[in-house]
């Protein structure tokens, strides 16, 4: 398995916006499922009284390193995807958006 994860901040003054964009983002996800390529993808998100923006994370899992290719080449080309993508960016802190992509080690190991 191949875990794609993402993360990035947003101000609180865009909150409200970026949670739509997210939900509308997911609802494209989920309704091309086999055409993305994804197993699953899970989205969270962290509040810290202290700081004046929110955390978000994803996780999305392929079976193998040609299925997250597969599914980077069909957001590249859904025109909804890609719309949502010119909404979400202003929205987030600039820079701040940082994407890694995981292995799975030992799932024999899993607890």
């Amino acid at each position: 398995m191949i875990y794609d994860l993402g993360y990035w901040r947003v101000p609180l003054t865009n909150s409200d916006e970026h949670r739509e964009i997210m939900r509308a983002t997911y609802s494209n996800l989920k309704s091309k499922q086999r055409e993305f390529a994804l197993i699953s993808s899970k989205l969270f998100i962290m509040k810290a009284e202290s700081n004046p923006y929110e955390t978000w994370l994803y996780v999305s899992a392929f079976t193998n390193e040609t299925a997250r290719e597969q599914n980077a080449k069909a957001l590249a080309r859904d025109p909804t995807a890609i719309m949502l993508r010119e909404r979400w960016e202003p929205l987030i802190l600039a820079g701040s958006f940082k994407a890694e992509v995981w292995r799975e080690f030992a799932p024999d190991l899993w607890i």
